[in-house]
C-alpha cells in the first residue's frame, strides 16, 4: 500500500515538473513570470518592517510637483509626467533600482568635467535617499519611508531628463538667448517693430519626442549606454574639457565652458558637403576658413557692427556674381535712405536708382516721396561697377536676412584687428581667391575685366557655408585660437548657465 502511495505521488511530482518546465520555457528556468514588482496606487506592502503605501506615495509626488518651481523644459515634462499617473520608472516593491540608480548617480557627479555643480541635478539629495533605502534608515517625519520613496523616484527622473537632455541639446536655448537681445526700430521716431532675428541655425531641441525616448530607456536594458551616447562625441568638446582640467584661472574657464556649451548645439539638417569644400566664417575671429579635402585657406573678414549684427546660420552657396547690383534691405531704406527722399543729387552720387518692386520699372528719384519709400513699394538699388557697396563680386545663398558674402569698395578696415564694420554682410579680403575656390577659372576672368557689366557663374556643387561664433576656434594649424567676445555673446551664455556652474572657490 505505501509503495503504491509513493508510486502515484511521484507522479503527481514529475508531471507537475514537467508543467512548470513547458510554462517557464523561453522565459529563462525557474523565472518567476506571474509575479509583478510594479506598484499600483492601492498597493500596501512592506520593505523589511517599514509599510509602504501605494496611494501615499501617490500623494507624496503630487506634493513635490506642487512645490516644484523650476522652469527647465524637462522639470515641466517630469511634473506633467508624473501629475499624469504614469508607471514608476525607479521604485518597485522592493525597493529602489540600485543598478540604475548608481549609473545615474555616477554621470551626475562626472558633470564636475565640464565645470558644473552636482548640486544641479540634486546628487546629493539623490545620494542620501539611496543611502536611506539601502540601509532601510527611515524617521516618522520627512524621511518616512514613503517620502524617501517618492522623493527619489521624482528627482531621479527629474535629474535624468536634465542630465540627457542638456547633453545632447545644450543646457542653453539659442533661440532664446539670441532672438530677444535687439529690438528693430526706425531711426526717425524709435518706433518698436520687435526683435531682430539673430540665430537661425536649425539647431535641434529636445521635442516630446526625445522624452517619451529617453524615459523608455530607464525601463530598458540600455540606460547607461543612453547616457554614455547622449555626452558630446567630438573631439574638439574632449579637447576643451581637457583644458578646462589644466586650469583654475577664472576668465579662462567661463571661456572654455561656454565654447563647450556652443558644441552641444546641433543643426537638425546642416548642409552637406557633395566635393568636401566648406566654407565657415567665425565672427570673433573674423576670419574666414575655406575647406577643401587637401588644404584649407584662410582671409580676414569684416561683419555686422554690434547695433547690427551678423546673424548665425549656415547654408550652401549657389551663385557668384560679378559687379553685382545691390538691392538695399528695407532696415537701411528705413535708416538711412527715406529722409533722402527725392534729392536727385544725393541719390546720383552714390549711383541709387528706385524701382516698383512688382514691376521693375524704374521711377525717377524725384517722383517717389519719403512715405512712398517706407511703404515697401519700392526698391532702392546701386548700380554694379566702381564704387559699388558691394564691390566687385559677391557670393550669394538662401537666408532670411539678405546677407551675403561679398566685396567692399573700402578695403581699408581689414588692417583693424576688430572689424564689425558692416550692415550684417560679411566682406571678404580677397574676394577674387575665394571666387577661384567657388567657381575656378572664370574668376581669373572677371579679375581682368574693367567692365561694369554684371555676369553671374552658378556654384556647381553647391558649398556648405556656416557662419558660426566661437571665443575658441581650433585653426587650420591644429592649434587652438582665442578671440574677444565681440557680441558679448559667451556672456549671455555664462548667464544663462549660471545655474548649473559649480562654484569657484
Amino acid at each position: 500500500m505505501k509503495r503504491q502511495l509513493f508510486f502515484w505521488l511521484f507522479i503527481i511530482i514529475v508531471v507537475a515538473f514537467d508543467s512548470l518546465l513547458l510554462s517557464c520555457k523561453g522565459k529563462g528556468f525557474f523565472e518567476v513570470s506571474e509575479v509583478s514588482l510594479v506598484i499600483s496606487d492601492t498597493d500596501s506592502f512592506y520593505i523589511d518592517k517599514h509599510l509602504v503605501i501605494g496611494s501615499e506615495l501617490r500623494k507624496e509626488l503630487e506634493t513635490l510637483c506642487d512645490n516644484d518651481n523650476d522652469n527647465l523644459l524637462t522639470d515641466k515634462n517630469t511634473r506633467h509626467y508624473y501629475r499624469s499617473g504614469n508607471a514608476y520608472l525607479w521604485i518597485n516593491r522592493l525597493g529602489v533600482d540600485s543598478l540604475k540608480t548608481e549609473s545615474l548617480l555616477a554621470h551626475l557627479y562626472s558633470v564636475t568635467n565640464m565645470g558644473f555643480s552636482p548640486d544641479a541635478f540634486d546628487a546629493k539629495s539623490l545620494s542620501d535617499d539611496f543611502a536611506r533605502m539601502r540601509n532601510h534608515t527611515f524617521d516618522k517625519d520627512s524621511n518616512t519611508i514613503n517620502k524617501v520613496m517618492a522623493r527619489m523616484e521624482y528627482r531621479l527622473t527629474k535629474s535624468y531628463l536634465r542630465y540627457v537632455a542638456g547633453q545632447r541639446f545644450g543646457y542653453v536655448n539659442p533661440y532664446a538667448a539670441f532672438n530677444k537681445l535687439d529690438l528693430v526700430d526706425t531711426a526717425a521716431t524709435r518706433r518698436y517693430l520687435g526683435f531682430r532675428r539673430l540665430y537661425d541655425a536649425n539647431t535641434l531641441r529636445p521635442d516630446s519626442a526625445f522624452v517619451v525616448d529617453a524615459l523608455g530607456h530607464i525601463s530598458g536594458d540600455d540606460m547607461d549606454e543612453f547616457l554614455k551616447a547622449s555626452r558630446p562625441q567630438s573631439e574638439e568638446y574632449a579637447e576643451l574639457e581637457k583644458m578646462l582640467a589644466e586650469t583654475t584661472d577664472r576668465d579662462r574657464r567661463r571661456q572654455i565652458i561656454c565654447n563647450m556649451e556652443w558644441l552641444r548645439w546641433h543643426e537638425a539638417e546642416p548642409p552637406v558637403s557633395e566635393d568636401g569644400r566648406k566654407v565657415v566664417v567665425n565672427i570673433p575671429s573674423f576670419y574666414l576658413y575655406a575647406y577643401c579635402p587637401d588644404s584649407i585657406s584662410t582671409m580676414r573678414i569684416g561683419c555686422g557692427t554690434i547695433h547690427n549684427k551678423t546673424p548665425l546660420f549656415s547654408s550652401k552657396v549657389e551663385r557668384v556674381e560679378f559687379n553685382p547690383q545691390w538691392h538695399i534691405p528695407m532696415s537701411i531704406i528705413r535708416n538711412e535712405v527715406a529722409h533722402h527722399a527725392g534729392d536727385e543729387e544725393w541719390f546720383d552720387a552714390r549711383n541709387y536708382y528706385i524701382a516698383e518692386r512688382k514691376t521693375g520699372d524704374v521711377v525717377p528719384v524725384s517722383e517717389v516721396s519719403r512715405q512712398q519709400l517706407l511703404s515697401g513699394a519700392y526698391r532702392v538699388s546701386q548700380r554694379g561697377g566702381e564704387g559699388n557697396s558691394l564691390g566687385r563680386v559677391v557670393f550669394r545663398f538662401p537666408n532670411k536676412f539678405a546677407v551675403f558674402l561679398h566685396d567692399t569698395s573700402s578695403p581699408g578696415f581689414f588692417k583693424r584687428k576688430i572689424r564689425r564694420v558692416s550692415h550684417g554682410c560679411v566682406r571678404v579680403q580677397r574676394p577674387f581667391d575665394l571666387a577661384r575656390f567657388m567657381v575656378g577659372k572664370t574668376a581669373d576672368k572677371w579679375e581682368s575685366d574693367t567692365t561694369s557689366t554684371t555676369r553671374s557663374r552658378s556654384v556647381d556643387p553647391r558649398v556648405p557655408i556656416y557662419i558660426i561664433y566661437r571665443t575658441m576656434f581650433k585653426e587650420p594649424n591644429g592649434e587652438w585660437g582665442t578671440f574677444p567676445d565681440v557680441y558679448g555673446y559667451d556672456e549671455i551664455i555664462y548667464n544663462r548657465i549660471a545655474p548649473f556652474i559649480k562654484k569657484e572657490t
